[in-house]
């Protein structure tokens, strides 16, 4: 365990609509058993930016393989099937009807088989200005990303693609709102990020003997939505801080790179954290953060609980969340030059 000094987004929420969501399915056989795959979402209608839940059941329970969800013709991803079940969580960042479905593409045993589609219809979120996004301290780990290749959505590994990290895989979708334009969408924010790896390390950092590493760290220009996305990894802990992501917000309100005053950081549920640091590899390794989310100085003093991250999915399938920034980041009377 390494020993560091001891220191330290908007509300992350889904403004989705809370409707049963239904089920179609259809059977087929190819000479192997036949079998039939029912699709159900978690709701029929949410906002842009909420997490929807796809389950995908397989009959007979016995089938193995995977199963992949789509949004017409696109993907949205592929789950393993444990006892006839499937899901991943996904979310939407234009308003619209979605006409959605999985495939179970069967085995040597079992045939292949097409749910019915499930539509699932969309509306614009409605942010509310009232909302403030708290300044969380930088740290001392944001590193220039000038550098080619840092304006990427995936950072798991480094810009070459090389040295990926192990860990549960993570999606995280940003939404930046401008608080003195009525709320509306803002373009062209660039949101970088970074945060440590399952074992509590840091690239591109001497102190951490990983000059020259890029992974774990990246920006992204937002769309008309007001939207970025990241693919990355669930962090682990170092000594002195709880789990957290960074994240820096370069826009029209602090354009600098290197100011503290438009910094933030993201927090993650207690449990889970627990249930990482005690079960999970490699994660486990490290064993129990004694610092918690309460004692995080970050996360009880500078954001006040207020970024804390709702988080949807499993740690077979991975993770998501979705996170509203709203600018100008609110300064705290918490220290933003030093910390961790």
């Amino acid at each position: 365990m390494r020993l560091l000094s001891l220191s330290a987004l908007g509300v992350v929420t889904g403004c989705g609509g809370s409707s049963t969501g239904t089920t179609g399915s259809t059977a087929t056989s190819s000479g192997t058993t036949a079998t039939t795959t029912a699709l159900t979402a978690s709701a029929t209608a949410a906002n842009t930016g909420t997490a929807i839940t796809l389950t995908a059941t397989v009959s007979p329970t016995a089938a193995t393989g995977t199963v992949t969800f789509y949004n017409g013709s696109t993907s949205l991803g592929s789950a393993t099937l444990s006892s006839g079940s499937a899901s991943i969580s996904t979310s939407f960042a234009t308003a619209g009807t979605e006409t959605l479905k999985a495939v179970y593409g069967g085995n040597s045993d079992y045939a292949s088989s097409t749910s019915s589609t499930v539509t699932v219809t969309i509306s614009a979120s409605s942010s509310s200005c009232s909302d403030e996004t708290l300044e969380g301290e930088e740290g001392p780990y944001f590193v220039d990303d000038s550098a080619t290749g840092y304006d990427r959505s995936n950072i798991v590994s480094n810009i070459d693609g090389s040295d990926t990290q192990s860990g549960v895989p993570f999606t995280l979708t940003i939404f930046v709102y401008d608080t003195e334009d009525s709320c509306a969408a803002m373009q062209n924010v660039q949101v970088d990020i970074w945060h440590c790896n399952a074992s509590g390390v840091y690239s591109a950092e001497s102190s951490e003997s990983t000059t020259g590493k890029s992974w774990l760290r990246g920006y992204q220009l937002t769309d008309a939505n007001g939207m970025v996305q990241f693919t990355t990894i669930l962090p682990g802990w170092y000594s002195g801080r709880t789990t957290h992501i960074h994240l820096r917000l370069r826009s029209t309100y602090d354009s600098s790179d290197d100011s503290g005053t438009n910094t933030m950081q993201l927090f993650f549920d207690q449990t889970l954290l627990d249930t990482l640091d005690t079960t999970v590899s490699p994660y486990s390794s490290e064993g129990t953060n004694p610092t918690t989310n309460a004692t995080d100085r970050v996360y009880s003093q500078q954001e006040d609980g207020t970024t804390l991250m709702t988080l949807t999915g499993s740690v077979t399938d991975g993770y998501v969340a979705t996170a509203k920034v709203y600018l100008p980041i609110k300064a705290t009377s918490g220290d933003t030059t030093g910390g961790q």
